[in-house]
Parts: structure tokens; C-alpha cells; sequence
């Protein structure tokens, strides 16, 4: 028999519409069967990756217009049912860091987890500032990896390696931005709003057999 249909999914744990996408993965493994992978990604990272240079967009798109952004989250959010802070308060001093402290995280078999802790801590519990300390006491108290170990993971340059790998793969998958999922390896769909072309995509994929 196949395996189970697999969906990657790249997210940057400081983007919102990827915490609200993560909120929905476990629903959408019970009721499809597939199997998601978190990969974490800076998203400047794969933006720049994927050729695109947002600060040089001429003119900006109106989504980007931050009372609109809140407006769209916070009605996802309750689309979701899912529990949702205005985050503007919250410090993040480097948002590529805190994807590379997941993918720490990650190395020891912990990586959702913590990710799903740490965006908690950023877009629920406005836990601010979102740096290095946060990082330690979430891997220590919801993913059980003690200080003196994760610490010289996070800045072991095999984890930012691994990082770049999984920038890479995405965008050889078609990624060109966060969040995205990659349905066994060949179908993407970008963005927190097209969960519905997700689920179907799976759906498609599990069918083929």
C-alpha cells in the first residue's frame, strides 16, 4: 500500500499567517490522512531566494497596509476559532534567529512543538521581547531540551545549514514565500488564505494513489 500523502510546510515563526495556518494542520492530517513537516524558514530568506525583493515593490500592494493585516488576521482567526493578539507590541530583535532556533529545535525531534510554543508565546501571550531567552525557556519547558544543550545547537553551523537546505527546497519546489506547503514533493500552494486548495490538493494526491 502507499504511504500517507506528505504536505512540507514552510513557515517562518514570525509571520501571524503562518501561526494561523500551523493552527489548522492537525485538522487537516485527521481528515485527510496526510502527514505534515514542519520546515522552518526565515521569510526574507526565501523571498530573496526566490528572486523577489518586497522593499523594492513599486507601488505596494494594499494587503501590506497594516490596518487592513489586522483586520484580515483577526477575522481568520475567528474563522479558525483560534485565539489571536494584536502582536505590534511584541519585540522580535531578529526574526531569522527564532526560525533558526525551530530548526534547532527540530534536530532534536522537538521542532513542532517548539514552534508551535513559540508562536504561542509571540501571537497569543505577546511574549516580548521574541529573542534568544524566549527561545531557551520555551525548548526547556515544552520541548524538554535543557539550556546547556540547545544553546550550542542554535548556534552550531550545521543548524544554520540545515536552514539554507530548507530555504533551498522550497524554492525549488516553487515556494516563493511563507507560509507554503508542497504536496508530495511537486504541488505547491502558497498562503494561510488557500487552505482549502490545500486539502484539496491532498485530497487530489491521495486519490492518484
Amino acid at each position: 500500500m502507499p504511504g500517507p500523502v506528505t504536505v512540507d510546510f514552510y513557515f517562518s515563526p514570525a509571520s501571524p499567517y503562518a501561526y494561523l495556518a500551523g493552527t489548522q494542520m492537525m485538522k487537516l492530517q485527521i481528515e485527510t490522512g496526510c502527514r505534515v513537516d514542519w520546515h522552518p524558514v526565515s521569510a526574507r530568506a526565501i523571498i530573496r531566494a526566490a528572486g523577489y525583493d518586497i522593499e523594492q515593490a513599486v507601488p505596494h500592494s494594499g494587503q501590506f497596509r497594516p490596518d487592513y493585516r489586522r483586520t484580515d488576521l483577526a477575522r481568520f482567526a475567528r474563522l479558525y476559532g483560534v485565539p489571536l493578539r494584536d502582536y505590534k507590541d511584541v519585540v522580535m530583535p531578529n526574526p531569522p534567529r527564532l526560525a533558526l532556533a525551530c530548526v534547532a529545535a527540530r534536530r532534536f525531534d522537538a521542532g513542532q512543538v517548539f514552534a508551535r510554543a513559540l508562536m504561542k508565546a509571540i501571537f497569543v501571550d505577546g511574549i516580548s521581547p521574541a529573542d534568544d531567552a524566549l527561545c531557551v525557556k520555551i525548548a526547556n519547558d515544552n520541548a524538554g531540551i535543557e539550556p546547556h544543550l540547545f544553546q550550542p545547537m542554535l548556534d552550531d553551523p550545521e543548524t544554520a545549514r540545515l536552514q539554507d537546505s530548507y530555504v533551498q527546497a522550497a524554492v525549488a519546489a516553487g515556494c516563493f514565500g511563507v507560509p507554503s506547503f508542497v504536496v508530495n514533493g511537486t504541488d505547491m500552494v502558497f498562503g494561510n488564505d488557500r487552505l482549502p486548495l490545500l486539502r484539496q490538493a491532498v485530497l487530489e494526491a491521495k486519490a492518484a494513489g
